[in-house]
């Protein structure tokens, strides 16, 4: 019986970071089935401000060749997920979203091909004081004590042992070993008391549970910090290795890295006939009377500074980043 193929990757913002699973950045992607997965650490922002807006972002990871599933980060419509039917999805409660997009609700544990992947979503939002409550924060993204018990049950019977652990923030160890102070007691009393601080909760699992690898997002790098792996554009492959998983060649990461000459931008994005806006580059369809652009050969008819050469230069590797996800 042929295997699942499982990959892994960080947050997707809806189509803000979305690309790292188009057909150019993921090529292996193109090669898979419905049978084939592709976990996200969070922060899918695919379920987020209602039926309407949403449904465009969940067509199109719903076309891809593969089933996406994902734990909920701090970024998500919480009340939204309700909307949706809760089925079994490989052993696990799950929000369907469509056929080929899964919500795994928080403690649930899937079983695929003899391995285990335990999920526990949730995070703090660094960004809360700029937001509105129940607009686009919401206290749920915080886990409550239910939540919790519910996740020691089902880690109790698998014998506090699981392969895989899938989470959007990580235990606290590690988030102060990145810079960070766990979410402290003065910030703990901007929700009410039945939440609990996500980071000690994960602490606990830590230190409760026997896992071969950890995987989170939240935190916008790419770092690996002894069996946990922090995720952004970095897509991983789950496989028999020692670490229990490989890391893809990165094409997001290496496009992103590209250097050009003045003259080598100004042929490339002439022949692609694109124009330039102050903060975007794209075709002449991709902008409104709102947001006035130029010719690309027009805006190199003056010199430009190193400084400018290397603005430019990131927002056109964006845009070759982006044009095959059809949301340039």
């Amino acid at each position: 019986m042929k295997k699942h193929r499982v990959f892994i990757t960080g947050d997707t913002h809806g189509w803000h970071d979305i690309d790292k699973l188009n057909s150019d950045n993921f090529p292996e992607g193109n090669t898979l089935t419905k049978e084939d997965i592709v976990m996200i650490c969070g922060d899918a922002g695919l379920v987020w401000a209602g039926a309407a807006a949403d449904r465009r972002k969940i067509q199109w990871i719903s076309s891809r060749p593969f089933t996406t599933v994902y734990c909920d980060g701090n970024h998500e419509g919480f009340p939204l997920f309700e909307e949706y039917e809760e089925v079994d999805f490989y052993g696990a409660k799950a929000h369907k979203i469509s056929d080929s997009l899964y919500h795994i609700k928080r403690g649930e544990i899937m079983e695929l091909d003899g391995r285990t992947y335990f999920f526990f979503g949730g995070a703090f939002s660094h960004d809360r004081e700029s937001r509105t409550k129940d607009y686009d924060w919401f206290m749920e993204e915080l886990p409550v004590q239910s939540e919790y018990d519910h996740a020691l049950d089902q880690l109790a019977a698998h014998e506090f042992k699981v392969d895989y652990i899938i989470t959007h923030d990580v235990p606290l160890k590690y988030n102060m070993r990145m810079g960070f102070h766990g979410v402290s007691p003065r910030i703990m009393g901007n929700y009410e008391k039945k939440y609990l601080n996500i980071c000690a909760v994960l602490q606990n699992i830590h230190e409760m549970t026997a896992y071969t690898a950890w995987f989170a997002g939240h935190y916008h790098v790419n770092e690996r910090y002894d069996r946990l792996q922090v995720l952004l554009d970095d897509i991983v492959e789950i496989d028999d290795s020692e670490y229990g998983y490989r890391v893809l060649e990165n094409h997001v990461r290496e496009t992103m890295g590209r250097v050009f000459t003045r003259e080598e931008l100004m042929q490339r994005m002439t022949e692609e006939d694109l124009y330039i806006s102050h903060n975007k580059i794209g075709t002449w369809m991709q902008f409104g009377m709102r947001d006035p652009a130029m010719k690309a050969s027009e805006y190199f008819d003056v010199p430009v500074t190193d400084d400018e050469l290397r603005y430019v230069t990131a927002l056109y590797n964006l845009y070759t980043v982006k044009k095959t996800t059809g949301d340039v």
